[in-house]
């Protein structure tokens, strides 16, 4: 799994540009009569300046299908996974963005629990990690299924109110925009080895409340499958994708009634403002299920790809989907920057084509398994001046918008965004 970072150079190397990929873990070897998967301890960086990897200090163990979480130092995290014995791993790692390195034992705090296979992580803006109950294959974690992490301590706060938490699987969770109210929703989810029918089920959750607990969110809308036959009952999905979209509300689309089969036709905008989803949208002609993705353009459509059935076999169709902020009259500009390098706590002067009512900052996508810890979107607060100059005034906590490169949108009074523009925060 690849994580962002901030590093400008990697030891033994020459320098990276802001922003440069690290990629770590992965499959040693397929399962034998013997043993199962077997995870790596390699590391790379990944730089996009020369299209080239290059090999950085191991990890201190082996991980495959590990978490990776950008912390608000730029720092990044991962737990879970499988060791290179195909048990799963119980060490936590973090690499540090300021030494080029993966920390030593004894520099991390250890809780020596599994968290399982891409467990969902979200960084929370008081710096500790809230794991949502969403993971990859079986059954959720022991207790409640979700919990609270300080990753100081290594203090680990059951959070209780998830439903199902054993049909969890590929399911997928979203820190709802804007990042500053704290509110995550996870939806839907199925369990490949008891293979139920996925379910509908989502929950919310308030991470700034004193006691925070999962609350019962609105049901998915159902869809049909393949021959146009209608979902009934109880009938949801795994393998569901959440992408946040430039006005705020969060596009659903993809999934199947059951691991790597019967995908299911259907999308829906959940909008957070309101707590309800709107159904009937146009639905992906290509099915989704595992290994699909689903991910924003800067011109405001949403990219998904592939799609991998029981039979073995990759659908390498991409679909492209524009949502209905499209169609909704001319786009505003933004027409120019004053610098595409933002600090915390500053204001950011940008220029306009027309009268806006939000900026929006959403974070690129990395998105794996249903999975995708990182995805958020800060709306900065705006001073509007004269000639169609308008002052963005970024953050002063970098747990909410950890450092790295962002898709800068504004949007007009119609709910129409902007095409985006790249901006990186530091």
């Amino acid at each position: 799994m690849c994580g962002p970072l901030t590093t400008s150079s990697a030891p033994g190397t020459s320098s990276y540009p802001t922003g440069a990929c690290s990629s770590w873990g992965g499959n040693k070897s397929y399962p034998t009569p013997t043993s199962g998967y077997q995870g790596l301890r390699v590391s790379y960086i990944f730089n996009p300046a020369d299209n080239t990897y290059v090999r950085t200090p191991d990890m201190l163990d082996g991980h495959w299908y590990p978490s990776a979480t950008a912390l608000g130092n730029g720092d990044v995290f991962s737990v879970g996974g499988l060791k290179e014995d195909s048990s799963g791993s119980v060490t936590t790692e973090r690499w540090s963005a300021s030494e080029n390195r993966w920390l030593r034992l004894d520099e991390v705090t250890q809780t020596w629990r599994f968290w399982g296979l891409y467990p969902a992580m979200i960084l929370m803006q008081d710096g500790r990690l809230f794991y949502t109950g969403s993971h990859v294959f079986g059954n959720g974690l022991p207790g409640t299924g979700a919990s609270i992490y300080d990753l100081a301590t290594g203090a680990v706060t059951d959070v209780p109110g998830l439903r199902r938490k054993d049909e969890r699987d590929e399911s997928m969770s979203v820190l709802l925009p804007p990042a500053q109210d704290q509110r995550v929703l996870t939806l839907g989810g199925g369990n490949n080895e008891t293979n139920p029918d996925a379910h509908r089920l989502t929950d919310l959750i308030d991470l700034k409340a004193a006691s925070p607990a999962y609350t019962p969110g609105p049901d998915l809308p159902q869809g049909h499958y393949h021959g146009g036959a209608p979902q009934t009952g109880e009938q949801g999905k795994m393998y569901v994708s959440a992408v946040l979209l430039p006005d705020g509300t969060v596009l659903e689309t993809g999934g199947a009634l059951h691991n790597r089969a019967d995908p299911v036709f259907e999308a829906s905008l959940y909008d957070p403002a309101t707590g309800a989803f709107t159904p009937g949208l146009a639905t992906d002609p290509v099915p989704r299920t595992y290994h699909s993705s689903a991910v924003l353009l800067p011109d405001g459509r949403v990219m998904t790809v592939g799609d991998n059935p029981g039979d073995g076999s990759f659908d390498q169709r991409v679909s492209l989907y524009s949502p209905p902020y499209l169609f909704k009259g001319p786009r505003p500009a933004l027409s120019s920057l004053a610098t595409d390098r933002w600090r915390y706590g500053t204001a950011q002067r940008v220029t306009v084509s027309e009268p806006v009512v939000k900026a929006s900052l959403p974070r690129p996508a990395a998105v794996t398994h249903s999975s995708d810890p990182n995805q958020r979107y800060l709306d900065p607060p705006m001073t509007a001046g004269a000639g169609g100059a308008v002052d963005l005034h970024v953050t002063t906590n970098p747990n909410l918008a950890p450092p790295g490169w962002y898709m800068l949108t504004v949007v007009n009074a119609a709910g129409v965004p902007s095409i985006a523009k790249w901006v990186h925060l530091s």
